[in-house]
């Protein structure tokens, strides 16, 4: 049997159980695994093919290959359990422009028993292993040749076996003798069985391009491709879209779950653990939560009438939530009513402006208009209306081509996209108060991801 057959073969069998800077920027926060997805779990593919389609003719690239996490998981929809370790160079993911030819995901030989487990849909599989006569390659005229691979099976104990053993067992056997020795020449070997080997390719980190000099696979032409991945993963598709619905209302749950048991005295460590344990309950990983300011709270504990600033971001399947709200304990003041009262109109005006082909640049002054007009900020106070696409990264947007560092872009909202829009106001000596809820841009406008309503919480 040829190989590619076997890899289909595997593909079907996962499916058919299924109910500017040249490198990225690291996103730590996938490299702890987040809870097992449910029994009803969408484990399609994520990536938006017709977008990325778009993006690289644009780009001028015959093809993205991705070693950041965040994008090895968007084309190849399996977070690396070698990543838990930290080791350097985990996983690859190689997706050509051409219809016509396979996309891939290279992995380790740990974890072909993951992927056995069918509860997601892969590209086709290159796994690795290690090499057995590195020896030869102290000479670096021999760094052109492929090593030979170590071929390693588990040991079996025999009896009966479960399905989900059986099906490590398979995966083992199938995959035995087609291993590659390293993950360098996996990456090398799904290059050229994609059609990539004399290609133009956008690659998330340029140790990509280091690789294939190295090996003197020098026809591979390889350009800075952070800023291409951020431009497709900027809209979503139908399975991200579900995704995102599901972690905004968790998110958003178990936000108010932690709010509803604050008092007074509560530290930040006691809200970062409420918060954690909140969306555990709820099948999700708490990623982070900014409370009182962005610096904190002022008194270092939660005191009666100090309005705060309350901003929540967790984890399901590594699509983030964002959620905002301004929590007061105690009954509130004039000034926190009045200032809370100007970030839900800049919000509300904000909700019916928004639709396709509108610049970030005209909500923001648009909405900073409908918030002067009814509290005029005064010297000190920060009010702001500053959207941002959310995703598999918080701020999951392209940045201005053309620099050498990262500035952020004049964006265009386009139909299905995933957004937040931030109205915080703060000030040294009152407190912080915030507003923020994920919303999809839809033909016409905006549709909530989760409830919609007032800024202010009051316990």
């Amino acid at each position: 049997m040829e190989r590619r057959d076997v890899l289909k073969g595997i593909a079907v069998g996962a499916t058919g159980a299924l109910v500017g800077p040249s490198t990225a920027e690291a996103n730590w926060g996938l490299i702890a695994p987040g809870p097992t997805p449910p029994g009803d779990f969408d484990g399609r593919l994520l990536v938006n093919k017709p977008r990325a389609y778009a993006v690289m003719d644009q780009e001028g690239v015959d093809g993205l290959v991705a070693l950041n996490p965040v994008n090895v998981f968007y084309l190849g929809n399996y977070f690396s359990y070698e990543l838990q370790k930290l080791r350097a160079i985990p996983s690859f993911a190689v997706f050509p422009r051409a219809e016509d030819q396979p996309a891939f995901l290279v992995v380790a030989g740990s974890d072909l028993m993951h992927i056995a487990n069918g509860d997601r849909e892969y590209p086709e599989i290159i796994p690795y292993s290690s090499p057995t006569n590195w020896q030869e390659f102290r000479n670096p005229d021999n760094w052109h040749r492929e090593p030979a691979t170590a071929t390693r099976m588990r040991r079996i104990t025999e009896g009966a076996l479960t399905p989900r053993e059986q099906g490590w067992i398979d995966i083992q056997q199938r995959f035995g003798g087609l291993q590659a020795p390293t993950p360098e020449w996996a990456l090398i070997r799904a290059l050229e069985e994609s059609g990539l080997g004399k290609a133009k390719i956008a690659v998330d980190d340029m140790r990509i391009a280091d690789i294939l000099q190295t090996f003197g696979r020098k026809e591979t032409t390889c350009v800075p491709g952070d800023n291409t991945f951020r431009k497709i993963r900027m809209i979503k598709s139908e399975v991200e879209l579900g995704h995102m619905r599901h972690v905004a209302r968790v998110n958003q749950a178990a936000c108010m779950a932690m709010l509803e048991q604050l008092d007074r005295g509560a530290t930040k460590a006691d809200i970062d653990q409420l918060f954690m344990v909140e969306a555990a309950k709820r099948g999700a990983k708490a990623m982070w939560i900014a409370a009182g300011t962005i610096g904190g709270l002022p008194n270092e504990e939660v005191v009666e009438r100090q309005p705060m600033m309350i901003d929540a971001v967790c984890q399901v399947n590594f699509y983030h939530g964002d959620f905002g709200r301004t929590f007061v304990l105690g009954e509130p003041t004039d000034e926190t009513l009045a200032r809370t009262n100007a970030l839900k109109v800049g919000w509300e005006v904000a909700r019916e402006v928004i639709r396709p082909g509108m610049k970030y640049s005209e909500l923001r002054k648009i909405a900073g208009d409908a918030i002067a007009k009814v509290n005029p900020a005064p010297d000190g106070v920060i009010f702001g209306a500053g959207p941002h696409s959310v995703g598999l990264q918080h701020t999951d947007q392209p940045y201005r081509d053309g620099l050498p560092f990262v500035v952020w872009d004049d964006l265009t909202f386009e139909e299905n996209m995933t957004l937040t829009v931030d109205f915080p106001a703060q000030e040294i000596g009152w407190g912080g108060a915030h507003l923020e809820d994920l919303v999809v841009v839809t033909k016409h406008g905006v549709e909530p991801l989760a409830t919609v309503d007032g800024p202010l919480v009051v316990g």
